[in-house]
């Protein structure tokens, strides 16, 4: 290898068992991987306030902000629907089982705004849910908005050009002045809070009732 070839590889970590990543696995969902979105983002995000405006990087760590918020959802979703089918909760005739709740994340695909939607309207069905615990807090909600409206699809943070065929348009078409650390530092803290807040409450309201359930045998 030649020193041109040697200065362009990534640093090497010190030791040689830190040069070993493990991915897969059981432990492996929606929420694990949402949290290494998030994590990426995080790291990018510092490196642009810390060291200078960079206008390369604001698209691609909202990008990785969005992606993380979206995941994040996702497993909410899928949790407060198990919560809801092993509760036995009403659901107004709503079929939340499995395949049924895939199927509406799919058909909801990247829509930031139908993923929060879905999940105001699954934690609605937990009725031992007390306000304002059974909803996403309005704040959250207002950026989850914002966020939807900057990108509906999930494509705007993607690519320079969007849609297909006569649709087919820049991204970005005009050059915009934005306030980024603002704009990033409130997607910032919904991604943390959906991430480590409402994934923390819903796990451990899962785990009351399966305690409940097993002592009063209706697991």
């Amino acid at each position: 290898m030649d020193q041109t070839e040697e200065m362009m590889n990534l640093p090497r970590p010190r030791w040689p068992a830190h040069e070993i990543a493990v991915i897969g696995g059981r432990w492996e969902d929606d929420l694990a991987i949402a949290g290494g979105y998030l994590r990426v983002a995080e790291i990018c995000a510092t490196h642009w306030s810390q060291h200078g405006p960079d206008d390369s990087l604001p698209i691609p760590v909202l990008y990785n902000y969005r992606h993380s918020v979206e995941l994040s959802l996702k497993w909410l979703i899928r949790t407060a629907a198990r919560i809801v089918r092993r509760g036995q909760y009403n659901t107004n005739g709503a079929n939340l089982e499995g395949e049924k709740v895939d199927k509406k994340l799919r058909e909801d695909s990247h829509s930031i705004k139908k993923l929060a939607e879905r999940l105001n309207t699954y934690l609605g069905f937990i009725s031992d849910l007390d306000p304002p615990n059974n909803r996403i807090d309005n704040e959250s909600m207002e950026t989850l908005r914002w966020l939807d409206q900057q990108d509906e699809t999930g494509e705007t943070f993607r690519y320079s050009m969007i849609g297909r065929g006569s649709d087919r348009r820049p991204a970005r078409a005009t050059p915009t002045n934005i306030n980024f650390y603002e704009d990033v530092n409130k997607v910032h803290l919904l991604a943390h809070l959906l991430q480590a807040g409402y994934s923390a409450h819903l796990d451990h309201f899962e785990e009351l009732l399966q305690e409940y359930l097993e002592e009063t045998g209706g697991w």
